[in-house]
């Protein structure tokens, strides 16, 4: 099997960032690196690593000297990674007894694929579960393109970069640092360009869900507005020709109900104004009212 770096993003995650490191140095696979990334943390982030560091020879701390965003901390992963397979593990998360040997044997197996992701265990903030997510029931390689429109049309199938593992060299372009809602699944896209991916149903990683997560702010702010906007000028554009009217109202009724919980975080987006669907009079006209109306009544996020 192939050298494997679990590498960790960080930025001021004291309070997580141990039981990750630990999760990951309990994968049981003979040639691993764990590689911790610190974004210039500003509390205990570091000294808590480098404790664990001195006691483990597999584990890599390397400090950034100033913060350089979410994405290129993330590209930084992959570019200091030694390993062939690279699994981005979120520094709040954490993996699952046999995690990184069963997507790395999968990858291993299946010589077509770039990417392969498992299920994973939605948590809350003391990993207590919550429910599970996974994109298939059964063990499954799906084509590149059949997957990669099914994340562009129904959202990030695949999951948080914790649940996947991918080839170093196909990934070696890096995350897009213009993303910061949708990094990770703008690189699942770019890689499903490249090769297949092998999808494994059981849940193999823990994915915290609570209150300080960036996501509340990206929505506050604009930021996924903004990224599924960048999104389809990015690949929405190319794959028109290939989606059928029914997955091209489905990315459009997404998109209304993002501006609806971007509006009712407090940021002000004019629906008139946002031209990146398929549709675009029936989005103002509605679309958007009627998604207006549901959010009202439900309020669930899509």
């Amino acid at each position: 099997m192939a050298a494997c770096t679990v590498a960790i993003p960080v930025f001021n995650q004291r309070d997580f960032i141990a039981q990750t490191v630990r999760s990951a140095l309990d994968q049981e696979i003979a040639d691993l690196e764990v590689l911790v990334v610190d974004n210039a943390s500003s509390d205990d982030t570091g000294n808590i690593v480098r404790g664990i560091a001195a006691g483990n020879a597999r584990v890599h701390y390397v400090r950034h000297p100033a913060n350089i965003g979410m994405a290129r901390n993330f590209s930084a992963c992959i570019s200091l990674a030694k390993g062939e397979y690279v699994q981005i593990l979120c520094a709040d998360d954490a993996l699952e007894p046999g995690c990184t040997a069963a997507l790395a044997d999968a990858l291993t197996r299946h010589p077509e694929c770039v990417l392969a992701a498992c299920g994973r265990i939605l948590a809350d903030e003391s990993l207590r579960p919550i429910r599970t997510a996974r994109a298939r029931r059964r063990r499954e390689v799906a084509p590149g393109r059949v997957l990669l429109r099914e994340c562009f049309v129904y959202a990030n199938r695949i999951g948080e970069p914790s649940a996947v593992m991918f080839r170093r060299d196909a990934a070696a372009r890096g995350f897009h640092p213009d993303y910061r809602q949708a990094v990770d699944l703008e690189m699942w896209i770019h890689l499903l360009s490249r090769g297949a991916a092998v999808l494994l149903p059981d849940a193999l990683c823990r994915i915290r869900q609570h209150a300080a997560q960036t996501s509340h702010e990206n929505v506050r702010s604009g930021k996924v507005v903004e990224d599924k906007r960048r999104l389809f000028q990015d690949y929405g554009v190319a794959l028109s020709p290939e989606l059928t009217i029914a997955e091209k109202m489905i990315w459009d009724g997404r998109m209304a109900v993002t501006v609806c919980r971007t509006r009712k975080a407090g940021h002000e987006v004019r629906p008139e104004g946002v031209a990146e669907v398929f549709f675009p009079r029936l989005f103002s006209r509605l679309t958007y009212p009627v998604a207006s109306v549901l959010w009202r009544l439900f309020g669930r996020d899509t």
